[in-house]
């Protein structure tokens, strides 16, 4: 990433090296008023905000300050970071799209102890496969051509350049896999050039505490819910909400987020439309990578997005620590935890040890050996300061009742029934919204939100997982056993599947192939015993119409059925 210069981040980098801890200090807590302000600012569940003490905000600015030491000191090297906010901010002023010169130069560097007379032609042409990606398509081909013959098998449809590259490299003898090798250093200085581009937003890659207390938007938001979760600050119908000021008061936990319109300072605490925890101790080379939570409901679906963050704070970790850009990715396993590890008296949600949520670890080719880190403190109770492990309450402290998710007001316990919301977490409502709201599954005895739901042709509720076993009836849209379906023909002559009901009141056998055939599209007709039958509109077309009674007949002679033909003798 290039860093362009910027006259007021050098300035806040020169107030930072001045700022004493107690200025810090008393920055954080400013910053986490006005959070906390911007945060209630669109709902009616107000309840916790209207209990934050000073106590809290104290201990947790403090805390935060001393915790994340270590990493703000990293982060102030980058030219992107910003005082107040506590953060760097990532946009297309520390990004660009490939400069084709650079990858061209770094290119020949890699290949200069290989070239001689013979190869020179070719090896010039293959760097230019790389470097002139919007050459004519006849000196595409020619570019191409030289890659194939130097490195035969590298370049297959699908593959990524860098990777076709390395091929290349490893084809003439380049390839050096010796950690802080000089060919390490211009690889990855060539990947990077070759895969950068703008980004058309601003991540913002926060240890702000602010920015950790309001990591979740909040409940019952009047412009509509979005991105919320367990770590919604506002709520207590979970205790995992406990881990807002937990992060905030670890060494190495950090946060990247963005929003809609980062212009509006206000969006940063209460309206995040991405979210995403990493966990970095500096120098270590070690990258843990939690779930990424969006807008559409959570990690599904999310994978470029998180993609493209990972490999954003890649580039400006190694950046900062002036390390070679390579590290190796893959999915985060429990053996891992060896190297991360939850705090004991942690109350958040420990997403990174879910492999549903495609936790990733990243491990740079410098890492050597790296200690443990512990991810998570003991939260700040709200209320009175003391440290606690179970919700934003510590026991003294704590409501009578469980609040309702629905409605936010508090009922005794065993009034409470456990249902899952629309964003699929277990929460508990109250009789009243349990009515109003949910329905329970016929086939797995769980309560879900009516709108989440299918109702079936007996009139049963079923939820999204448990309508797999059920299938649509092709005529009256509703869904049914599979088994209770049966096989009939539309008008077209093509298959379709109908429930009972339908088959018993809207469809006859048709008495040639068999098949059910819908009652206004059967036809009568007669065989030639001038037997009456049903017929589909497949099989109809083995009779013929007469032409004075207009029927259908087997028996045709000259136009007429039998009927018709005899009464015509008779006249």
């Amino acid at each position: 990433m290039e860093a362009l210069k910027n006259p007021q981040n050098n300035q806040q980098i020169e107030r930072s090296k001045t700022m004493t801890a107690e200025e810090k200090i008393a920055l954080n807590e400013r910053n986490i008023r006005k959070a906390l302000e911007d945060y209630g600012r669109h709902t009616y569940d107000n309840d916790v905000l209207k209990d934050v003490s000073d106590s809290f905000i104290k201990i947790v600015a403090r805390d935060n300050y001393y915790s994340k030491m270590d990493l703000r000191e990293l982060f102030r090297k980058s030219p992107a970071w910003n005082e107040e906010l506590d953060c760097i901010v990532i946009n297309s002023t520390r990004t660009h799209d490939p400069d084709y010169n650079r990858v061209w130069n770094l290119g020949c560097d890699i290949f200069l102890s290989v070239w001689n007379d013979e190869n020179y032609e070719q090896i010039m042409r293959a760097i230019r496969y790389f470097s002139q990606p919007d050459a004519p398509a006849e000196r595409r081909n020619v570019y191409e051509k030289a890659l194939n013959e130097l490195a035969p098998g590298a370049l297959v449809p699908g593959k990524k350049l860098t990777r076709v590259f390395r091929d290349l490299c490893k084809a003439l003898g380049v390839l050096d896999e010796t950690k802080g090798s000089e060919f390490q250093r211009l690889y990855a200085q060539f990947a990077d050039e070759l895969q950068s581009k703008q980004i058309p937003y601003k991540l913002f890659v926060s240890i702000n505490p602010a920015h950790w207390i309001t990591m979740s938007n909040p409940k019952r938001d009047s412009r509509g819910t979005t991105l919320t979760s367990c770590h919604s600050f506002n709520a207590t119908d979970y205790d995992y909400n406990n881990g807002c000021s937990g992060y905030a008061r670890d060494k190495y936990s950090f946060i990247c987020f963005t929003v809609d319109n980062p212009n509006v300072s206000e969006l940063l605490n209460n309206r995040k439309t991405t979210r995403q925890i990493f966990v970095y101790k500096p120098g270590s080379g070690v990258l843990l990578q939690s779930r990424m939570y969006n807008t559409s409901g959570g990690t599904y679906g999310a994978q470029a997005e998180s993609k493209e963050y990972r490999d954003l704070i890649q580039r400006e970790l190694s950046e900062l620590e002036g390390a070679t850009n390579l590290w190796n990715t893959q999915k985060y396993l429990s053996q891992h935890s060896v190297f991360f590890r939850r705090h004991e008296d942690f109350g958040g949600y420990p997403d990174w040890e879910y492999s549903d949520f495609v936790p990733m670890l990243s491990v740079r080719t410098d890492a050597s050996n790296p200690e443990g880190v512990t991810i998570g403190e003991a939260g700040v109770c709200v209320k009175c300061g003391a440290y606690n492990s179970d919700g934003v309450y510590c026991d003294e402290c704590s409501h009578d009742g469980i609040e309702c998710e629905e409605c936010g007001e508090r009922f005794d316990e065993d009034e409470m029934t456990w249902v899952y919301n629309s964003n699929g977490d277990r929460v508990q409502v109250c009789p009243r919204c349990l009515d109003r709201y949910y329905s329970l599954c016929a086939d797995c005895d769980e309560y879900y939100r009516e709108d989440d739901m299918t109702r079936l042709a007996n009139g049963n509720w079923v939820c999204s997982s448990c309508l797999d076993n059920y299938t649509m009836c092709d005529y009256c849209g509703e869904y049914d056993c599979a088994e209770d379906m049966h096989e009939a023909v539309n008008r077209f002559g093509r298959t379709i599947y109908v429930c009972d009901d339908c088959a018993t009141y809207h469809f006859s056998v048709c008495s040639d192939c068999g098949r059910l055939v819908q009652d206004n599209l059967a036809e009568t007709a007669y065989g030639v015993d001038d037997d009456e039958r049903i017929v589909c509109p497949s099989c109809i077309t083995n009779y013929t119409r007469c032409d004075t009674c207009g029927e259908y007949h087997k028996d045709i002679e000259e136009g007429l059925c039998c009927e018709c033909r005899e009464e015509r003798a008779a006249s």
